[in-house]
C-alpha cells in the first residue's frame, strides 16, 4: 500500500475543500493506505514533506482544485519535481478558471477532473496531454449517519451560495471594455439553459459577429467564458431559490439577501461549515442541488445525498438520465421554475416512493460509482502514469529497418 499525502488549506470557503478531501482521505484509509493530512498553511508543512522524501517511491499527493499544485522551491523549481513525488490535482471547476494551473507541465503532476465535460475542454482547447475524469462518487454511507425516515425533519435542504445577477452585470460593465461586454451578454443570451460543452462555439460565433476572433483557451476567451459561466449559474441559482421559497426548504449559504422568504415556508439559515452541512444532511427528507452547467456527471451533493439516504432533487442531464432513471420524478429542467416545483411536490406528495427510488438508485450505483472506486482509480492513475513509473510509457523504439519494405519487387506488366 502507499502513503497518501492529502493536501488541504485551512482557509477555504465554508471549509468545503478540506471537508471533501477529508472524506477522500477516509476512503484511502479504508482501502489500507497510510494517509497523512497536510495543511499547506501550517508552519510544519515543509518539514512534513521532507520527512516523506525517504519514502518517495511509495508516496503520492492529492489536492483539490489546485490546492498544493503550484508550490515552488527557492530556486523556482516545482516542489513535486524536486521531491519526485507525483501529485494528483482533482479539479472541480471549469479549466477557464485559473487556466494556468490546468496547463502546468510536469512529469509528476496529473490533471484530473470531477466532471468529464471539463476534462474534454482541457483536451480540446488547452492540450496539456493526458487528462483524467473521475466522478466524485458516492461516499461510504457511514460518513453521514442517515436517520431512519420517522426521525427526519420532513424538510429539504438547499446548500448553495446565492449570487445576484444584477450585481454581477454591474461589475462586468465596470471592468470589461464595451465590445467585450456586448459579446459577453450576447453569448449569455445564447447560452441560457445549455451545457458548458456548447459554450466555446457560442462564444466564437458571437464574437465573430462583432468582428472579434477568439481562440478557446486563450486569455480573452477565458475572460468571457468565466463570466458567462458565473452569470448563467447565478441566474439559474436565483430561479431555483425563488421557486423553493414556497416549500419547506432550508437554504444554507451566504449571498441570499435578495431573496425574500417573509411569510413563506423556506428558511434562510445563512453560511454553514461543510462539516456542519455534512452532519445534518442525513436528517433531511430531500436535498436540492444544481449541476455546474455539466452534462456528463452530477454535483457532489447528489452523490452525498444518495449516501445519506436523502432524496436528491436536481437538474437532469445525460448522466442522470442514463444512470439514475428511478430519480427522474425528482429532477427538473435547465430553464423555468415549473419543473422545479413539480420535482419538489413529487417528493413531498409521496416520500415513501421517493425513498424507495433513492434506495434503488444507490443499490444500482454503489460501488460502481463510489468515492472508494474513485480513490482506487486516482491511486492507479497517479502511481503508474506520473513520475518514474511513467517513463516506462514513453514511445517504444522504432520498428526494425525494412520491416515494412516489400521482400521482392513486383514485376512490371
Amino acid at each position: 500500500m502507499s502513503v497518501i499525502c492529502v493536501l488541504y488549506s485551512s482557509h477555504t470557503t465554508y471549509d468545503s475543500l478540506r471537508g471533501i478531501l477529508a472524506m477522500a482521505a477516509a476512503e484511502f484509509d479504508r482501502l489500507g493506505h497510510e494517509v497523512q493530512m497536510v495543511d499547506l498553511l501550517a508552519p510544519d508543512f515543509g518539514a512534513r514533506i521532507n520527512a516523506l522524501l525517504p519514502r518517495k517511491a511509495e508516496t503520492m499527493a492529492i489536492g483539490f482544485s489546485g490546492i498544493g499544485l503550484e508550490i515552488h522551491t527557492k530556486d523556482g523549481q516545482l516542489l513535486w519535481d524536486v521531491a519526485q513525488i507525483p501529485v494528483f490535482t482533482w479539479f472541480c471547476d471549469h479549466p477557464c478558471y485559473f487556466a494556468r494551473r490546468h496547463t502546468l507541465q510536469s512529469r509528476y503532476a496529473v490533471h484530473g477532473y470531477v466532471f468529464p465535460d471539463h476534462a474534454a475542454f482541457n483536451r480540446d482547447h488547452l492540450r496539456t496531454g493526458a487528462v483524467f475524469a473521475t466522478h466524485m462518487g458516492i461516499p461510504d454511507p457511514g460518513f453521514f449517519g442517515g436517520m431512519p425516515p420517522d426521525k427526519r425533519n420532513g424538510r429539504l435542504v438547499f446548500a448553495k451560495s446565492g449570487w445576484n445577477p444584477a450585481e454581477l452585470e454591474r461589475t462586468y460593465r465596470k471592468t470589461l471594455p464595451p465590445k467585450l461586454f456586448a459579446i459577453l451578454f450576447d453569448a449569455i443570451a445564447e447560452a441560457q439553459g445549455k451545457f458548458c460543452s456548447t459554450f466555446p462555439e457560442i462564444i466564437r460565433t458571437v464574437a465573430a459577429e462583432h468582428l472579434v476572433y477568439l481562440t478557446p483557451g486563450g486569455d480573452v476567451f477565458n475572460a468571457i467564458l468565466t463570466r458567462l459561466d458565473n452569470y448563467t449559474r447565478a441566474v439559474r441559482t436565483c430561479e431555483v431559490g425563488a421557486a423553493l421559497a414556497d416549500y419547506p426548504v432550508d437554504i444554507i449559504g451566504g449571498g441570499w439577501e435578495h431573496l425574500d422568504c417573509t411569510g413563506r415556508q423556506a428558511r434562510k439559515l445563512g453560511a454553514m461549515t461543510f462539516d456542519a452541512m455534512r452532519e445534518g444532511l442525513g436528517s433531511y427528507l430531500g436535498a436540492v442541488s444544481l449541476n455546474p452547467n455539466v452534462d456528463q456527471s452530477v454535483h457532489d451533493r447528489v452523490f452525498f445525498a444518495l449516501s445519506a439516504g436523502t432524496v436528491p432533487v436536481f437538474d437532469a442531464n445525460s448522466f442522470s438520465t442514463t444512470h439514475m432513471p428511478h430519480l427522474a420524478p425528482y429532477t427538473f429542467g435547465q430553464q423555468g421554475t415549473a419543473s422545479v416545483a413539480a420535482a419538489v411536490e413529487a417528493l413531498l406528495a409521496d416520500p415513501v416512493a421517493a425513498r424507495l427510488a433513492n434506495a434503488a438508485t444507490f443499490n444500482e450505483l454503489y460501488p460502481r460509482f463510489s468515492m472508494s472506486r474513485s480513490m482506487q482509480d486516482i491511486h492507479e492513475i497517479t502511481m503508474t502514469i506520473a513520475g518514474v513509473p511513467g517513463t516506462r510509457l514513453l514511445p517504444a523504439e522504432p520498428a526494425p529497418p525494412n520491416v515494412w519494405a516489400p521482400t521482392a519487387k513486383r514485376a512490371v506488366a
